[in-house]
């Protein structure tokens, strides 16, 4: 196969005001996952009617993957246990399209029965030693194979043709399903080391090069299986639509090995869709998410998926305290909320939560006129990169990078600043025009075109903040001779500092804009690491560190009596100046971080 790096366009246009396609219009989704076993209390119209009780438009509901929930013709493709003579998929769809819903059939071609080994066993992920990967009696299938790239065409094909399902809603398309490890099969083998001139890395390994590229090389990937996916459902079905889970920033014990990046799959997407089903995550994942969608496809509908279930309790409903906020994030930035369900048939199930839930996406439905095509006039963007986190935050991604954003994401809602989130692919100068001030915190891993992009957009007139390690690495991680931002923040760089905990900032300027609204300090504290930064002539500095205050090693608290600052110092925390005709303000500790 030929994995051409995927073509990220550039600002895309406003979405157009005409949307003749369904999938355009807003739309609130039930998905509805069945258990094998469930198929005999499913009545069609029953199930339209409590979609239509939601306010819904659409709902998605099993189709076929690992196990088929309709009379399938593909041999080797298992049907359901408990689904008998009856044909679901028939029953279903034709109730819910005289009803005016549109339904989804959801696959997941993750893994197959074992007995299809025995027939294509080049179809099957492979472990280091060349054995099969089991999960609950079926072998998880390779996403470069046959499975993926055939077999699974032929059930998207079938459903599509027999059915008139209106799309595809893709699960677990990714490498490592159901935490399993890396591919080592004979196909993935062949493809790297086309790629590379190397064999797949024995293990993971973050200063190694070899194994960031096969880590790129995993993304690229999936992006063109999403591609085969889409074009299969088009070549059938003109105004069918495909679907692909994904997810950003959390979660990245799937997102990584699974080779999950939603910019590289944006022209193969019709809606671009976020899961967002609960973790132990930031309570605000739902909003970086949706204000991800809205830069990255201003021109297209998003979704995003919420539970009704508590992870990993899949019969037991999330608190509606929790549910609420977690839609309302979706909402207020501009994305469609699909509730996923799944155990709802089964005789014991938490059942609390379908009124609260009934009731906000009932409230969503009426709130629609006022909402619909709405846009962001948020005149800050802060920048996210998938590259940063992964070449650069190794296996600390989130103290390495992922916190800055976090620390970010929490201050300037905490100060009522709207922002945008923009991905670091797409960052054209055209890109930043309407935006007052860009945060690039410690965007770590920068392209060549990207910076200078950065350059124009603040000798124009526009304000950067960077922070710490900004500009250090190219994309690929590789450390560069000097700093892509050097020219903008006015200096160089000497020794850095790490382990500065009870450490602070001096306040050098209380005049100076940065500490505009300080109040009443004269310091500010500071923790972790600094990368010391000799300032040119020209350049303010408003805060300088004082060394750690600890009055004895290894303490965790300083003694009271012996807490006294004994020395200053003038290295800079912070740094301040201009370009052009524009601002830069660089931050030289992990301010974001504390």
């Amino acid at each position: 196969m030929n994995y051409d790096k995927p073509v990220v366009s550039g600002f895309p246009s406003a979405m157009s005001e005409t949307r003749s396609n369904w999938w355009e219009q807003p739309n609130r989704v039930l998905l509805i996952n069945l258990r094998e076993g469930d198929e005999p209390k499913v009545d069609a119209r029953e199930l339209a009617r409590f979609v239509l009780d939601f306010g819904a438009t659409a709902f998605c509901i099993n189709g076929g993957g690992i196990v088929a929930f309709y009379q399938t013709r593909i041999p080797g493709q298992r049907i359901s246990n408990g689904l008998g003579a009856r044909d679901l998929l028939a029953e279903v769809i034709p109730v819910a399209h005289e009803n005016g819903l549109r339904v989804l059939a959801r696959i997941d071609p993750s893994c197959a029965p074992r007995q299809l080994a025995a027939d294509h066993p080049e179809w099957f992920a492979r472990d280091r030693s060349g054995g099969l990967c089991e999960v609950s009696g079926h072998y998880v299938t390779c996403p470069n194979a046959g499975y993926y790239h055939e077999r699974m065409v032929e059930v998207v094909r079938e459903i599509l043709m027999r059915y008139g399902a209106d799309g595809i809603w893709n699960n677990q398309g990714k490498f490592a399903a159901w935490d399993t490890a890396a591919c080592y099969c004979d196909t993935c083998e062949r493809s790297f080391r086309a790629e590379s001139g190397h064999a797949i890395p024995p293990a993971e390994n973050w200063q190694d090069p070899l194994w960031r590229q096969y880590n790129e090389w995993r993304y690229l990937c999936i992006a063109a299986w999403v591609r085969r996916m889409n074009e299969a459902v088009h070549a059938v079905k003109r105004d069918g639509i495909f679907i692909a889970a994904v997810q950003l920033m959390e979660s990245l014990e799937t997102i990584r090995p699974g080779g999950w990046d939603i910019d590289y799959w944006l022209s193969d997407q019709d809606v671009p869709t976020f899961e967002c089903q609960r973790r132990n995550t930031a309570p605000w994942w739902p909003g970086i998410q949706a204000k991800y969608l809205a830069t990255l496809a201003p021109d297209k509908p998003r979704w995003m998926t919420v539970s009704y279930f508590y992870p990993w309790w899949r019969l037991y409903a999330a608190p509606e305290a929790e549910n609420r906020p977690w839609i309302a994030q979706q909402f207020a930035n501009g994305v469609n909320s699909w509730l996923h369900i799944n155990g709802g048939y089964a005789d014991l199930f938490d059942r609390r939560g379908l009124a609260p839930m009934r009731e906000v996406f009932q409230r969503l439905k009426r709130w629609e006129p006022y909402f619909a095509g709405a846009r962001s006039e948020a005149q800050v963007a802060l920048v996210f990169s998938r590259h940063t986190q992964d070449n650069y935050g190794g296996d600390e991604p989130h103290a390495r990078y992922l916190d800055f954003i976090r620390g970010w994401y929490c201050a300037l809602q905490e100060a009522h600043i709207p922002f945008d989130v923009l991905s670091d692919k797409l960052l054209a100068s055209e890109r930043f025009a309407r935006y007052r001030a860009v945060i690039v915190s410690n965007l770590a891993c920068v392209s060549d075109e990207t910076a200078a992009s950065l350059e124009q957009y603040v000798a124009q007139g526009g304000g950067l903040v960077a922070s710490f390690e900004a500009g250090w690495c190219n994309v690929d991680g590789v450390t560069r001779d000097g700093p892509a931002f050097a020219r903008l923040f006015g200096g160089g760089y000497g020794a850095g500092s790490d382990n500065l905990k009870s450490s602070y900032a001096k306040i050098e300027r209380r005049d100076d804009p940065v500490l505009a609204g300080i109040g009443d300090t004269d310091l500010l504290p500071n923790d972790g690491a600094l990368r010391e930064f000799r300032p040119e002539s020209g350049r303010h500095v408003p805060l300088t560190l004082i060394p750690p205050v600890i009055a004895h090693s290894g303490a965790t608290i300083s003694i009271p009596e012996l807490s006294a600052i004994g020395a200053t110092t003038d290295v800079p925390v912070a740094v301040r100046g201009e370009f052009g005709r524009g601002r830069v303000v660089y931050f030289a500790n992990q301010m974001e971080a504390l």
